[in-house]
């Protein structure tokens, strides 16, 4: 009977020390988990990023493609990701038809946009990165 009440009390003695354990560890697990999660819904951008340009390099290969088709069809790949800052897309060779006489050249769509990652209880706070998203085609 004395080892049942020795435990008892030894229990409840301990009982302040693991709320007080969870209150330094409640933080750490708090930032790791939405650090990973940031993380991978940055990832996932970057991977449509990639996606849409290689979509404008697969067309802008097309002799007959113009500056305006190439970029109408990088923004409608983009249109299930939404983006807080407006996408830049660069297209090189540049001109109005990037591979009219070309055949056999490489035409590159660039897509790059500012993004911002935000971590609660991250010093500094919001971090802005740039993202990038590149695709090539020989032109046909």
């Amino acid at each position: 009977m004395r080892f049942l009440r020795c435990r008892a009390s030894r229990e409840q003695s301990e009982s302040g020390a693991v709320a007080v354990e969870l209150a330094f560890v409640l933080p750490i697990l708090v930032l790791l988990l939405v650090g990973i999660v940031e993380f991978s819904i940055t990832y996932n951008r970057v991977q449509a990023l990639h996606a849409a340009a290689r979509e404008g390099a697969r067309v802008a290969s097309q002799s007959y493609a113009t500056s305006g088709e190439i970029e109408q069809r990088v923004s409608d790949a983009l249109d299930p990701i939404s983006f807080a800052n407006p996408v830049a897309i660069a297209i090189s060779p540049s001109g109005g038809q990037p591979c009219n006489l070309r055949t056999g050249d490489p035409v590159t769509v660039s897509v790059t946009v500012d993004d911002e990652i935000d971590i609660p209880l991250w010093p500094g706070g919001p971090m802005t990165v740039t993202l990038h998203g590149k695709g090539e085609f020989r032109c046909e």
